[in-house]
């Protein structure tokens, strides 16, 4: 993967000038009485000595490659010429077949492979290379391997000796094409780059966290060029579904029509047991392809290659989506390091960008994942797909700066530019991947070889709406098919009252399908808010080859403010080093902008160095706030007015984190460039994953680690709210009631007095009082007989005597006659 990185003060050119010491001549083995398979040893044949590496110069020459942005290297290539008419030893093995074999030697290689630059057996001939302790073999290749672009590229042999062995019928021998045009040197294995191996973060594709990507996984491969740099790529569908072997990767990976013929695909190269990091095998792989279509504005290419894989290989074929819709999740699926395969997820959306940028949406080429919540990519991940909600490739990584250790950022080149290109076919995938022209916009993944039943798309129903509805989407298709050699019965089954499945069972003729709808019904009209969910299953009743489930997830209710801190007094939150409450002096801006004079609204925020700027050399440095109580919110967001400013994160660092324990955080943002805000700025994270109904959450803004150099004025924060859906009643009978008899306040937290809102289902007696956490009444602030409808009442803070009560949690309690609610409020002085 192309990665920015600090230049090297220096930075040394250097060519690596390698002797290739050739025979002048050909020795004729054959005599009239030689035994058949009496051959010479291989002491006794021609062999050719490549010199060692300089290994600190290809070190060097891989920094410069690093920082230009080009694909990795695992071997040095020598060009060169060797035909078996004028070099190697020939033998006769009997009356009608000849032995061609040649010795290749570069003492202290990590690998050897070869580039056949012309490749043509005739009929019966045979080629092998194997290694020359007769370990490891490849081959044997034959003329079922001659290709129209006339090469052969082999894998590698992890040895530093081999041995080519061609066997072709002395008839036949004017018939032979072959020449050696390249000897590439292996100096580092898969997996193992300048600084190691991949990191530790990194998921094996083989752990749980892979379960439901299975067919996905195998449409990846480790890819080798040249016979010297590696990439990642992966196998597409086309509108035609015919397994055209299309295949791609990344622009930058160096693939054009000039070098098509040398790609070597490596399949399955995984870790036999999560965690292990190593173990994987080479010995799935295929040689060739010809270039169909590249462009460098959104870094792709797509070759097609020379066979179909084999079927026991058992590759998949990649779905897409061509929009411009960003994810709202995002897996990647990848070689890091061109280690063994791994899977990496992001659960936020991702962005559109230009590329290395965080400005939206940029020149819109590129797709910006901001930070890999689990797993990570690096060098050698280039090319890999980047998969949506909806597994479906959405573009293939190009480059960025996320390690192991961070959390920074990764750029993907959007596959809706790559569709189109640059408006011709060697510069788009349009004419490749729609040949049928269906104008379709998303393509779902294909699995050859597939029995049984098939359930697409992959994605469950996620809907959403405010309380009565309407709902959107409101109905999800499913294409139900048919795989296996015989008729199948099916049936979908689901368990909400507020579902409705369409076409629920039958019966599907083999290669036929029928659609299965799923739908929200009016019964969801009377759920209360809250978050309300379901499985469906799918079950192949026949034989139980393919069942599946898909998850809905149906969000009623709005958003509504739940909580306020407007700074007007302390909270009282915890701080650590500078983190003060109070008002800003307006000082520091050493860099950037100085710190404002006020809060937002008022005069005081929490800040760090409320003097001035934070320091170097810092550590992390904490604000957390104090137990909020989510336990009855879905949907939860955190909203607040900041003025930040800090250094980019390779020198300094902020953090917004969220915990539901106290003790466990997870990171909801940190900056990935510098931040100078010059006023007041609102921002907004979605923290539901973390809060959504739990009664212990805690919000942490963090200063540091900081550097030696540069400082800015820091953190300054400001009218700090929780916003969320409040849940309502669940019960089939509450239902009804819960659409009507509604209750909440705002703002919440208060200072000096809260509006408590509240809807009476039916007309008749109802009462409004306020009472403390130990169940005494405090306030009685509306009752009697009314008209069923909204109201609303204001609480001052004041007990019946009027006298100021003190600061704490209360509870606004409405009754009616069908109705008891309860609304937690919390009082701040």
């Amino acid at each position: 993967m192309a990665r920015a990185g600090q230049r090297l003060s220096t930075i040394v050119t250097l060519l690596i000038a390698l002797l290739i010491a050739l025979p002048a001549s050909a020795e004729e083995g054959a005599g009239p009485d030689n035994r058949a398979g009496d051959v010479r040893p291989l002491s006794a044949i021609a062999r050719l000595d490549v010199p060692r590496l300089d290994l600190a110069r290809v070190a060097l020459e891989d920094e410069e490659r690093a920082f230009q942005g080009l694909a990795p290297r695992y071997a040095i290539p020598n060009p060169v010429s060797i035909v078996p008419a004028t070099h190697g030893t020939w033998e006769q093995l009997d009356e009608g077949t000849r032995l061609w074999r040649l010795r290749v030697s570069s003492p202290g290689a990590l690998s050897l492979n070869l580039g056949f630059t012309r490749y043509a057996l005739p009929p019966a001939a045979s080629l092998v290379v194997r290694s020359a302790d007769g370990g490891e073999t490849l081959g044997p290749f034959t003329a079922a391997d001659n290709e129209e672009h006339g090469e052969l590229w082999t894998p590698v042999l992890p040895t530093d000796d081999v041995v080519v062995e061609l066997r072709v019928p002395v008839k036949a021998v004017d018939e032979l094409d072959l020449e050696i045009g390249s000897i590439n040197v292996g100096y580092r294995g898969f997996g193992e780059m300048l600084d190691g191996r991949s990191g530790s973060c990194n998921v094996d594709v083989v752990c749980p966290e892979g379960d439901d990507w299975r067919d996905d996984i195998k449409s990846v491969a480790v890819i080798s060029t040249g016979g010297s740099l590696f990439c990642t790529g992966f196998m597409v569908n086309n509108t035609a579904e015919d397994e055209t072997p299309y295949f791609m990767t990344a622009n930058h990976c160096g693939i054009d029509a000039g070098n098509a013929a040398s790609l070597v695909v490596y399949w399955n190269f995984e870790s036999p047991t999560c965690g292990q990091h190593g173990g994987g095998s080479l010995s799935d792989y295929q040689t060739g392809s010809y270039f169909r279509a590249g462009c460098s504005t959104s870094d792709f290419t797509l070759v097609e290659l020379d066979e179909l894989p084999d079927a026991g290989f058992g590759v998949t074929y990649a779905g897409w989506d061509r929009t411009s819709a960003d994810a709202t999740s995002a897996i990647a699926i990848h070689h890091p390091s061109c280690d063994e395969k791994s899977i990496s997820f992001e659960y936020d959306a991702t962005t559109t960008t230009s590329y290395l940028s965080q400005s939206v949406p940029g020149d819109g080429s590129h797709i910006r994942v901001i930070d890999w919540d689990l797993g990570t990519t690096e060098p050698g991940s280039s090319g890999s797909p980047l998969f949506n909600q909806d597994h479906r490739v959405v573009g293939q990584l190009h480059g960025g700066y996320a390690a192991c250790g961070n959390d920074e950022s990764d750029w993907y080149g959007r596959f809706s530019i790559s569709w189109t290109g640059s408006g011709t076919s060697s510069t788009r995938l349009s004419n490749w991947l729609d040949p049928i022209g269906t104008g379709a916009t998303t393509l779902d993944l294909l699995a050859p070889g597939a029995s049984g039943m098939r359930v697409t798309p992959l994605s469950g129903l996620s809907s959403s709406g405010p309380s009565g509805g309407p709902f959107a989407p409101s109905s999800i298709t499913y294409k139900v098919e048919n795989l296996g050699a015989s008729t199948l019965a099916y049936e979908v089954t689901k368990t909400a009252s507020w579902l409705t499945v369409t076409n629920a069972s039958g019966s599907i003729p083999v290669s036929s399908f029928v659609n299965v709808q799923v739908s929200i019904n009016a019964n969801a009209d009377l759920l209360g808010s809250g978050t309300h969910t379901d499985v469906v299953s799918f079950t192949n009743l026949t034989d139980h080859d393919g069942d599946t489930t898909r998850d809905v997830v149906l969000r009623v209710g709005t958003p509504e403010l739940v909580y306020s801190f407007p700074l007007g007094s302390s909270p009282g939150w915890t701080t650590e080093g500078s983190w003060a409450y109070g008002q800003p002096t307006g000082g520091g801006g050493d860099h950037g902008y100085a710190d404002p004079k006020s809060g937002h609204t008022g005069s005081n925020v929490y800040g760090y160095n409320l003097s001035g700027d934070y320091t170097n050399y810092m550590s992390e440095r904490d604000l957390t706030t104090s137990a909020i109580d989510c336990s009855d919110l879905s949907g939860v967001t955190l909203k607040f007015w900041r003025r930040l400013g800090v250094e980019q994160p390779a020198y300094d660092h902020a953090y917004v984190r969220v915990s539901n324990d106290g003790t466990n955080f997870t990171t909801v943002w940190t900056n990935t460039e510098e931040i100078t805000d010059s006023a007041w700025t609102q921002v907004e994270y979605d923290i539901a994953d973390v809060a959504d109904d739990q009664s212990t959450v805690y919000v942490r803004w963090t200063m540091g680690t900081t550097d030696a150099s540069w400082t800015y004025c820091g953190w300054n924060i400001d009218d700090i709210e929780i916003w969320g859906i409040e849940e309502g009643a669940t019960g089939v009978e509450d239902e009804i009631v819960a659409a009507g008899a509604l209750l909440r306040n705002v703002p919440n937290p208060f200072e000096q007095g809260t509006a408590i809102q509240f809807r009476l289902p039916e007309s008749g007696a109802f009462s409004l009082r306020v009472y403390d956490v130990a169940g005494r009444l405090v306030r009685v602030l509306d009752g009697g007989r009314a008209a069923a409808g909204p109201r609303e009442v204001a609480w001052d803070g004041r007990d019946d005597a009027g006298t100021p009560v003190a600061s704490g949690v209360y509870f606004a309690r409405l009754e009616t006659a069908t109705r008891v609610e309860s609304r937690r409020m919390v009082l701040l002085r």
